[in-house]
């Protein structure tokens, strides 16, 4: 009876975990090569952060700190700082806090003594002082921006998310076992079954192709959620252009493997029924042969 079950799930099991493992080694690679290296993780970073919804956003949030409690002043020159912010962000002066938000960034993936991921604006908070100390109130001048604008707005507070720099070290570790895993269950399940060969070559194939679309469809779903745990809502779309940032690669890896994965299976349906014709006239030909070998003369 055991045999029996084991006989019939046994190869379905296989693949599915042949399908599990190769997923978790696609994912080891992507953490490998997008995370862990910290010249791809600063190139995301920085050209996420320097997108223009990213610095509009970011700007956004600047106005609302810095006149929170003067919603008249905001009314007056919000428009005009917002602009101001957007573009200093997008010019040399904020080079440095770009590169201080990266490496926060990288630190809050990469390490277990996180800290909050905070934009530094102290670079590009004088050249707004002129902005500001032209518009009045009843007659008032304003304080200047050096008193109202905030030193560091907070993109990501360090309890908004669990802790995953423990997950992510072990996904760099189990990578190789992962595709070792992988190779050695699909070619488990296409051994055990060599008498149906091309259709166990076939459902491995149709196994990868199967991942690579989940992949694909995940993708997209991932970003809101994180986005959505960001504390400043006007932050929100620079969380989530990271997070489609850092996923790319993922994608990419998603298409690859399906490419791959569906030129081999062509080129083995073409191979196996070219062999297949072969065969069938290599066995007719004999046929034909043995009924026109005259008899032996008895």
């Amino acid at each position: 009876m055991l045999r029996q079950q084991a006989a019939k799930f046994g190869p379905a099991l296989l693949l599915i975990f042949a399908a599990l493992t190769l997923f978790l080694a696609q994912s080891a690679y992507w953490v490998n090569h997008t995370v862990f290296d910290q010249e791809n993780f600063s190139q995301i970073t920085t050209t996420a952060l320097l997108l223009e919804s990213s610095r509009d956003a970011i700007a956004n949030s600047v106005v609302d700190n810095a006149f929170q409690n003067r919603p008249l002043i905001k009314k007056t020159i919000g428009k005009r700082v917002e602009s101001l912010v957007g573009g200093l962000l997008g010019s040399d002066l904020s080079a440095q806090a770009v590169d201080t938000l990266t490496n926060k960034t990288y630190a809050y993936v990469t390490t277990k003594n996180r800290q909050d991921i905070t934009v530094d604006l102290t670079g590009i908070k004088a050249p707004l002082e002129q902005v500001v100390s032209v518009a009045q109130l009843s007659g008032g001048k304003l304080d200047t921006v050096q008193q109202k604008l905030p030193d560091q707005i907070v993109l990501v507070r360090s309890s908004s998310f669990p802790n995953v720099s423990g997950a992510v070290t072990l996904m760099l570790w189990l990578g190789p076992l992962f595709w070792l895993s992988t190779f050695v269950l699909f070619g488990l399940y296409i051994y055990t079954g060599r008498k149906h060969y091309a259709k166990r070559v076939y459902a491995a194939g149709s196994a990868v192709v199967i991942v690579s679309l989940l992949g694909l469809l995940t993708v997209p779903f991932v970003p809101p959620p994180i986005a959505a745990a960001v504390p400043d809502i006007a932050l929100r779309p620079v969380a989530e252009n990271l997070v489609i940032g850092f996923l790319a690669p993922f994608k990419s890896q998603m298409y690859h493997m399906l490419f791959f994965a569906l030129v081999a299976l062509l080129v083995f349906n073409q191979r196996f029924n070219i062999l297949s014709v072969v065969q069938s006239l290599a066995a007719k030909l004999s046929q034909h042969l043995g009924k026109q070998s005259p008899k032996p003369v008895k």
